[in-house]
């Protein structure tokens, strides 16, 4: 009984530090050059493209930028790359 106790717990340990690695990977993935589509009017700013991390791959994969207004008295913060001993992680961008 002590024996199939310390393997569950073993078990669920390995698989709570696996889940904490979701997201980091040991390289940023390659940038991604797409096309801007036309200003729908002068008062639309872009928004660069985000990396977004698939549970599924275990990897990232580059979400489209896009037009969007502005918000009065908020600066958009672009998405930067965070480098930590685990890898690298996207931290996404916000209005």
């Amino acid at each position: 009984m002590k024996k199939i106790i310390l393997f569950l717990s073993m078990i669920s340990i390995l698989s709570f530090f696996s889940s904490c690695s979701a997201g980091y990977v040991t390289d940023v993935p390659i940038y991604v050059e797409t096309t801007r589509p036309m200003r729908p009017n002068s008062s639309y700013i872009w928004i660069e493209g985000d990396w977004r991390w698939n549970n599924q791959t275990r990897n990232y994969y580059h979400e489209n930028g896009r037009w969007v207004t502005p918000n009065r008295g908020r600066n958009y913060k672009q998405g930067h790359w965070n480098q930590s001993p685990r890898g690298h992680k996207w931290v996404k961008g916000r209005r």
